[in-house]
């Protein structure tokens, strides 16, 4: 039976955690900083001064690039005071918001034994729009758009159906300016970055170009850090929530340093993910969902508008296990619903197949309507959704578990965790499967 929990039994826990959390992400990036890569690219350099520039120049020593070992480290208190400075009371989507996400590449139609796929074409960003329109959604995103194709299209399709906050992935110059053509006609416009590339490297410098040039228009961005648990991120929960604040915070204090005005949304996605040669993502895991729900909650604790992941699942095909779509979705929906408070927003929580390779226009209807059928229940429809299924009932009541002592799976691993972060960065390239911290923390059950 799933039950509200009294908030003076979870605050104290969930609460401590969250400041540990933040007090060690700003450690990491006092102690590792951020990494400038020396890339190559048509034979010459490429050339990061800018951004390093930006970045440090004015600070007062808060930020200070070693040339030496090309990293950028931040004083603690120069992050908090950017942190200090965030509020969510003027963004558009209220708390508790499920909305799409992506992106996927394809777009899935059909069942096991009968399927093909497509490439997306403007036709199915139009129906995208049409669904977050028909459906009352707090915000749109373009779910399935392969990178490279419709960049500009995309806003003037969506925003001629759908008339609330919209959030976009664009690349290029061209992109940046329809952004903010569409901004000036009064929508409401995010856009969507990829600055790192786990464990605290800066990307390519296009990304950080467009990035630079987002912040400077004012435009909001949305900063999405992905580190994959055992491979450019630790194996442990905690570990892995730890690396995806500590990219978002340098994230943040660089847009401050750019335009102190820009909106920033935390859109940290720690992914949940097996070691190895052929890993094999979690993400639809009860772990994958309290990993980033630990995220949320502490993004919640400092005002700062955020978006995380949730709902999704791992399987190839849709399959009508309850409520007439799949059966990890419908628990991460309870989850997120009638278990978890104190976050924002959601994505990843309708439509997606396979790893968010592949997106379903009939799992998202399916996908919707359990939704709402979730929402409407009381406390007496949950407790009977959840002892007409046995497997449900006992996932909820392990997450149940895990809600009420968090430190069931997040141990903070006090000092541990910056040597790891160290020794595998300098040691290891990067990649956390050669250190035994992943070998001796792959758990025994993905449930």
């Amino acid at each position: 039976m799933i039950t509200k929990i009294r908030q003076k039994d979870y605050t104290n826990l969930w609460n401590r955690l969250a400041r540990d959390l933040i007090y060690d992400a700003k450690e990491v990036l006092l102690y590792c900083g951020i990494k400038v890569p020396e890339s190559k690219q048509n034979d010459s350099h490429d050339d990061y001064s800018e951004i390093v520039q930006l970045t440090t120049k004015g600070t007062n020593y808060g930020a200070i690039f070693d040339p030496t070992t090309r990293r950028i480290h931040f004083e603690p208190g120069y992050i908090q005071n950017i942190v200090d400075q965030a509020y969510r009371f003027d963004f558009p989507v209220l708390d508790r918001a499920f909305g799409p996400g992506g992106i996927a590449g394809f777009i899935h139609a059909g069942d096991e034994q009968n399927f093909d796929l497509k490439d997306p074409g403007l036709d199915h960003i139009l129906k995208q729009a049409m669904l977050a329109q028909k459906n009352d959604m707090p915000y749109s995103m373009i779910c399935a758009r392969q990178m490279g194709k419709f960049e500009v299209e995309q806003f003037r399709v969506t925003s001629n159906i759908y008339k609330g906050p919209m959030i976009f992935s664009i690349a290029t110059e061209a992109g940046i300016e329809e952004a903010e053509k569409h901004q000036n006609d009064g929508h409401y416009i995010i856009t969507s970055h990829t600055i790192f590339t786990s464990p605290l490297t800066l990307s390519f410098k296009k990304n950080i170009d467009v990035f630079i040039q987002c912040v400077r228009r004012q435009l909001p961005v949305m900063l999405v850090t992905q580190p994959f648990t055992g491979l450019n991120g630790p194996m442990t929960p905690y570990g892995i929530a730890l690396l995806a604040l500590a990219e978002f915070f340098a994230g943040m204090a660089m847009s401050a340093a750019i335009n102190p005005e820009t909106k920033v949304i935390n859109g940290a996605y720690p992914t949940l993910c097996t070691p190895g040669k052929t890993p094999k993502l979690k993400i639809g895991t009860v772990v994958h969902n309290f990993i980033n729900y630990l995220v949320a909650y502490t993004s919640r604790l400092l005002d700062i508008a955020s978006i995380q992941s949730g709902c999704t699942m791992e399987g190839k095909f849709h399959k009508n296990e309850l409520l007439e779509t799949d059966y990890e979705t419908i628990r991460a929906m309870i989850l997120w619903d009638n278990m978890f408070e104190g976050w924002h927003m959601i994505r990843h929580c309708y439509g997606f197949l396979n790893d968010l390779t592949f997106f379903s226009f009939q799992k998202a209807e399916d996908d919707i309507a359990a939704l709402r059928h979730i929402q409407s229940l009381d406390d007496t429809g949950i407790t009977a959704l959840l002892a007409n299924n046995v497997r449900l009932n006992r996932d909820i009541q392990k997450a149940e578990m895990i809600y009420q002592k968090p430190t069931l799976i997040f141990n903070r691993e006090k000092a541990t965790l910056l040597e790891v972060f160290i020794e595998t960065i300098d040691i290891f390239n990067g990649d956390f499967g050669n250190h035994d911290h992943t070998l001796k923390n792959i758990p025994e059950e993905w449930f």
